[in-house]
């Protein structure tokens, strides 16, 4: 499934894995999508595009409208493939 992760859905899904908190043994995102544009230079459209697409092909879960995000067990997965990947370059 990396050929679904062009550099800049990397890039998000890395900007979240990144600053996740732990609350009740969860791991949770808590961004908003106008913080993740700003800490990645892109446009709050861009990354909204992008977390739509995460969430239709099972990568996020949304636990609110504002901004509370869980990286699936398929994202930990692909961010842990590329991740070695890039470490093999």
């Amino acid at each position: 499934m990396s050929n679904f992760f062009v550099n800049d859905k990397f890039k998000v899904l890395e900007c979240m894995e990144q600053r996740q908190i732990q609350v009740n043994d969860e791991s949770i995102v808590k961004l908003s999508q106008q913080e993740i544009a700003d800490i990645l230079g892109f446009t709050k459209t861009k990354v909204n595009n992008i977390v739509r697409e995460l969430k239709e092909n099972g990568y996020l879960t949304q636990l609110s409208s504002r901004g509370k995000y869980i990286l699936t067990d398929i994202a930990n997965k692909e961010i842990n493939k590329m991740k070695g990947e890039e470490a093999k370059k």
